[in-house]
């Protein structure tokens, strides 16, 4: 998937934003044959990501991950029980995984930092692998960056929410225009699978 972030654009809630930019959609484990996902204790979340030479990184943006609970209550303050454990970008290119649940929102009602600056997100035209062990019973995220062990956090919340889905969410913000790159940039993902074991 290519997908484009305009000139200045942000999240969807931004009233200032010149442009469009990034773009969100669920998937749902029973509506794509796999329902048996949803009650499963442990689900591992790998794709490929690519980032062209000179990513303009803005102040902030999202990437996907993965989400539990109805469509609506794992994100933008809403926290009626569900969770989603994305990944985001901040400041630059340190990765982290900014997580939702409905027992933990942070001071300001959205998501907490989990891991901000454990890894960077490469900007070299090259595709990298990132991959998600989320654990609800032990209430724990695991991330590997290109295969190497990048990040071991834990959660809270989440023990008795069932999986959902994949949540590809992605898009700078940040809800104004301040969040946005200074011209379009693109970004480019592939090869999305999901498997009860760790997949690297």
């Amino acid at each position: 998937m290519d997908v484009t972030y305009g000139k200045g654009s942000s999240a969807n809630s931004c009233s200032n934003c010149p442009n469009p930019g990034g773009g969100q959609f669920y998937t749902d484990f029973g509506q794509v044959n796999h329902p048996e996902l949803k009650s499963a204790q442990t689900l591992d979340l790998k794709y490929y990501v690519k980032f062209p030479t000179n990513y303009d990184w803005g102040k902030a943006g999202k990437l996907p991950g993965l989400y539990g609970g109805a469509i609506g209550c794992e994100s933008g303050g809403n926290h009626c029980g569900g969770f989603s454990t994305r990944y985001m970008w901040r400041g630059g290119n340190p990765g982290e995984v900014y997580f939702y649940s409905p027992t933990t929102s942070g001071p300001t009602g959205y998501g907490v930092d989990l891991g901000l600056g454990s890894w960077h997100f490469a900007a070299d035209g090259g595709w990298h692998a990132i991959e998600q062990q989320v654990d609800r019973k032990a209430q724990q995220v695991t991330v590997w960056y290109d295969g190497k062990q990048v990040l071991n956090a834990k959660t809270a919340g989440i023990s008795t929410i069932p999986f959902s889905g994949v949540f590809f969410s992605t898009f700078f913000g940040g809800h104004d225009t301040s969040w946005g790159p200074k011209s379009t940039v693109h970004a480019y993902f592939a090869d999305f699978s999901v498997s009860t074991s760790v997949q690297h």
